[in-house]
């Protein structure tokens, strides 16, 4: 079973994301951010204390201060030391195809997909990663 993490501005995003990943049964642990800068302390918090990583984190894009694109860029120093494979997903309102375009430059991304998160969403994350 998976580790996700969800990055998302959006409070109601969350606790619908909570209650389909709770009933998807799928993840063994879930975690949640509203702030994408918490969210890379954590995960560089738990690199050095050799803690667990997530295997998934589900990446909205339009967030204010830190967006989805800040967010990939640091993590993108992250992943290198890192010596697991962690996909991340982006799960956002954003239909603009110059968004997939770009999200397709980054080696960590697996996906893009539109809100709101749902259990087909779930599946092909599962079946994607």
């Amino acid at each position: 079973m998976a580790e996700l993490i969800l990055i998302d501005d959006d409070p109601t995003h969350h606790y619908l994301a909570e209650i389909l990943i709770k009933h998807h049964k799928t993840f063994r642990k879930f975690k949640s951010y509203i702030d994408p800068k918490t969210a890379l302390i954590d995960l560089v918090d738990a690199y050095y204390e050799a803690m667990n990583l997530p295997d998934i984190i589900l990446l909205d894009l339009n967030m204010p201060d830190v967006n989805g694109w800040d967010f990939l860029e640091m993590f993108e120093n992250l992943r290198a030391l890192v010596n697991k494979e962690i996909s991340v997903f982006i799960v956002t309102s954003s239909i603009d195809p110059n968004d997939v375009a770009k999200s397709q430059c980054y080696p960590a991304v697996k996906g893009f997909y539109s809100k709101p998160l749902s259990n087909e969403i779930l599946k092909a994350i599962v079946n994607r990663r």
